[in-house]
């Protein structure tokens, strides 16, 4: 059962990469691990997610409290994603396995100046059956609109395999520097 969500996950994220052909493995960012209480058997731990040059530089941090559940990170970037003063967008996905796949989703925007703008948690529940997931678009990807960030529930046919309808269930302006609620309730087609 594990093994076939943990498939069914890995094979979502490689179509999810090829539909956008834009979020890509990155070697400049990691993410550090730190365990606090090194005497209980699945001790919780902290995460960080750092810069690759400057690890003391560190963009986020959480704390996994579920270690049994806890399966993997994955960091991918996004570059110019069509935002101005936006240089690149960096996505990490924490995956927890038990009947189903969670994943929990952080976005972090980094401007220009290097300065961090973090976007929301998105949270995906992927089980054996799952034809859906929700997922930030940006405006140089597929389905983007010029000056907004999309906050999306895409829809596949036949296993995550094909889009099938991608709904937005939430926008955002980005004016340089603050993300604004916007009013953008549709997409359409490129």
């Amino acid at each position: 059962m594990k093994k076939s969500i943990l498939i069914i996950v890995l094979f979502l994220s490689f179509k999810f990469i090829n539909a956008q052909q834009s979020f890509t493995k990155t070697e400049n960012f990691l993410i550090t691990t730190e365990i606090k209480d090194k005497t209980k058997l699945h001790a919780p731990f902290v995460v960080n997610l750092v810069h690759a040059e400057d690890q003391s530089k560190k963009i986020s941090t959480f704390k996994i409290e579920d270690t049994e559940l806890f399966e993997d990170i994955f960091v991918t970037t996004l570059k110019n994603p069509g935002l101005v003063g936006v240089s690149e967008v960096i996505k990490m996905e924490i995956e927890y396995l038990g009947c189903c796949a969670h994943v929990e989703a952080y976005y972090y925007m980094v401007k220009d100046d290097n300065t961090i703008v973090p976007l929301p948690r998105i949270k995906n529940v992927y089980c054996e059956n799952s034809d859906r997931d929700f997922q930030y678009i940006f405006p140089n990807q597929e389905f983007g609109v010029k000056g907004n960030i999309l906050e999306t529930q895409t829809f596949y046919k036949e296993m995550l395999k094909d889009v099938k309808y991608v709904n937005s269930m939430k926008s955002f302006v980005w004016n340089g520097g603050i993300v604004l609620d916007s009013n953008i309730t549709a997409i359409a087609s490129n």
